[in-house]
């Protein structure tokens, strides 16, 4: 499977938005909410005005995305990094982490925020040295706080 990650464009936010809905569908029905999910057009056109957002390509097609938000001070916010499930547990998110790495060089700190009961996230961001900072309720969901601090 070859892999890319590219700076998503205006063209993409059709596409976008069915790759985040596939993304988080189980999480909406799981939680009966989800931030990730219910996404339109015209929310991915909201969020490349506002974030950076890159598409993830296997093969030719779109299955997945990340959604940075620069915090400044070099501080970044993970606002998302989906695949659609079909390609789920194929090594794209690593690709994509590494991906970041190398995009954010100059990158000190970043954040994330996922459901305390998603072992499997959980597990994937401590890979890339994520740790838990804080645990929440947002509505009726347990939320995750995670952190990574990088040493220059």
């Amino acid at each position: 499977m070859i892999i890319k990650i590219e700076k998503a464009c205006r063209s993409d936010a059709k596409r976008l938005a069915e790759v985040y809905n596939m993304s988080f569908y189980s999480d909406y029905l799981k939680y009966g909410e989800c931030p990730g999910y219910n996404k339109t057009e015209n929310d991915i056109l909201d969020n490349l005005q506002k974030r950076d957002v890159y598409k993830i390509i296997a093969d030719g097609a779109i299955v997945g995305a990340v959604s940075v938000r620069p915090e400044g001070d070099e501080s970044y916010y993970l606002g998302a990094l989906c695949v659609i499930p079909k390609y789920a547990n194929k090594g794209i998110g690593q690709t994509a982490m590494r991906f970041l790495d190398k995009k954010y060089p100059n990158a000190r700190h970043w954040a994330l925020e996922t459901p305390s009961d998603k072992t499997q996230n959980h597990y994937f961001y401590k890979k890339f040295n994520f740790k838990i900072t804080k645990e929440y309720m947002s509505g009726g969901i347990a939320i995750s706080f995670f952190e990574r601090s990088i040493q220059p």
